[in-house]
Parts: C-alpha cells; sequence; structure tokens
C-alpha cells in the first residue's frame, strides 16, 4: 500500500524536531554538570584551611574575695572560637567558628590558619555566680554578672604553633541590689522644757530617703536597733506632743528631725541621734 507523500512528510519533520530536543535537553545537562564542578573548584580555592594550629585559653573571674587572686571561670562555660574566612581569601564572607566548653579552667581548639599568620577571636559566654564578699562585708554572698565585653583576641597565629592566651571576666552587681547596715542609736531630744535634751522612749521614728522609708519604735532606755542602706544618707523624723512652756502642762505638736550619716557596715555599737528643740508642727 502506497503511504500518501504529505503523511510522509509530516512524519519525518516531527521526527526531526524530536531529535533536536533531544539534543537540546543532553546539551543543557552537560552545562549544568560543568557549572556544578567549576562552583566545587572555586568553592576550594576560596578557603584553603587545610593549615592548623592549636590554641589554648585560660579563663579566670574573681569569684571569692577572701581569696587571694582570681578564680577559675566555672566549668561548662561556653566560648567561641572563630577565625575570619576573609583571612583565607579577601573575597570571602563569613566566618569559621569551633564551639568549646572551659574545663578545669581552660578550653583549647584546634584552628584553620595561613602562613601570614589569622587572628583567633574568642567570644566566652556571660554567666551568673555568687560572688563570695570580703571579710566584714555587709552580704556573705552578692550575685554578680561575669562579662567578657566584646570578645578577646590572639593576632598572628601561624600553622603547626600552640598559643596560650589568657582571658579574664570583669563582673557587676544587678541593678536591684539591696543591701542593709543594722545600726543602733540613742535617741535624745528637748521634748520638756523642764528636763532639756533627755532620752525619749516609747516614740516612733521613721527613718527615709527619697525611695525607702521604714519605722521603729524607742525602747525605754531611748534606744533603737535600725536597718538602715548601704552607704546612703538618711533623715530620721518623729513628731511629739512637746510640753514647751515651764511651771504648766501645756503641750504642743512639734515635729523633729535629723540627718543619718552613710554607713558601710553593721555594728553592735551604741550611737547617739540628737534632734534638738524640734519645730512647732500644728
Amino acid at each position: 500500500m502506497r503511504i500518501p507523500s504529505n503523511l510522509t512528510n509530516n512524519y519525518l519533520m516531527m521526527k526531526s524536531f524530536s531529535l533536536k530536543l533531544l539534543s537540546l535537553a543532553l546539551l543543557a545537562g552537560s552545562l549544568s554538570f560543568v557549572a556544578c564542578d567549576d562552583d566545587i573548584e572555586t568553592s576550594s580555592l576560596v578557603l584553603d584551611q587545610t593549615q592548623e594550629a592549636k590554641v589554648t585559653a585560660y579563663l579566670y573571674a574573681e569569684l571569692d574575695r577572701t581569696s587571694l587572686g582570681l578564680e577559675q571561670a566555672p566549668n561548662g562555660t561556653k566560648v567561641f572560637v572563630s577565625v575570619d574566612n576573609s583571612a583565607f581569601n579577601s573575597n570571602a564572607k563569613g566566618t569559621w567558628i569551633d564551639t568549646v566548653y572551659v574545663q578545669d579552667g581552660k578550653i583549647e581548639s584546634v584552628v584553620p590558619v595561613t602562613s601570614q599568620g589569622v587572628s583567633v577571636r574568642f567570644t566566652p559566654a556571660d554567666f551568673v555566680m555568687a560572688q563570695k564578699q570580703a571579710h566584714n562585708s555587709v552580704s556573705a554572698s552578692i550575685d554578680k554578672i561575669y562579662t567578657i565585653s566584646g570578645g578577646s583576641t590572639i593576632s598572628g597565629v601561624k600553622p603547626g604553633e600552640h598559643r596560650i592566651h589568657e582571658i579574664t571576666y570583669s563582673n557587676k552587681t544587678f541593678d536591684n541590689l539591696k543591701e542593709f547596715v543594722e545600726r543602733r542609736f540613742t535617741i535624745y531630744a528637748t521634748v520638756n522644757v523642764e528636763d532639756g535634751t533627755d532620752e525619749v522612749a516609747g516614740i516612733e521614728i521613721t527613718f527615709f530617703n527619697g525611695d525607702w522609708s521604714t519605722t521603729v519604735t524607742s525602747e525605754s532606755t531611748g534606744n533603737v536597733t535600725v536597718d538602715l542602706p548601704k552607704g546612703t544618707t538618711t533623715t530620721a523624723q518623729f513628731t511629739y506632743a512637746k510640753k514647751w512652756e515651764a511651771g504648766n502642762n501645756n503641750r504642743k505638736t512639734y515635729r523633729y528631725s535629723t540627718t543619718v550619716p552613710a554607713y558601710n557596715e553593721s555594728s553592735p555599737t551604741l550611737g547617739d541621734l540628737f534632734f534638738g528643740d524640734g519645730d512647732l508642727y500644728e
């Protein structure tokens, strides 16, 4: 049977078109493999990190103020050890990082380097710990925040070296720290013009400053025991129905005030607070 010429031509055209599509697909695939190979080769050239050195860092902090010198940073403290990728190629971005943990006061890391030398940066994590306070301190211990601001760097590290570095934490107290000192006073004032200045028993006295106050009552001896904010000047104040004229029992309300100096430690020693004649307060 004879096939019409128009069908034969269509068949040949479709076959030719399919062969062209297959050729294009094969070409695209080969180009893709070449591009990937080029990327791999370029990556291996960008960061040649085959040369190595060892770094050891000792980390210290003042944890005990009753002991001379610094203490080791606590075990388990995290430290990032890093080298900028630009040390291996000026066009490279990012950072090589190793994460290590303090053990027996030190960390160790094997880092990539160049024959020209690289800078190795240590970034220790912050930590909070109770710092033992010195003798005669108000508090036996105070929680402190330990930090290494900006990290610490060792420069010029070259292949095959073992470099030693030391890092010391700084510390600060929490902003809401409150410390009080216990002090004892005898209260003196003129509350009866016939008696003159004398101890004042059984009165409520308020000690205060701009953002704190407490009230205590004087004993029969005129003595008071009060906890005052450490290192802070305060005011003591009370009111009293003062016998202000001799020869009668006429009384008026007077307010008595005095300044209490700052104290930095507690003491059992009895001090004196003099309030004078007071001011009319009615």
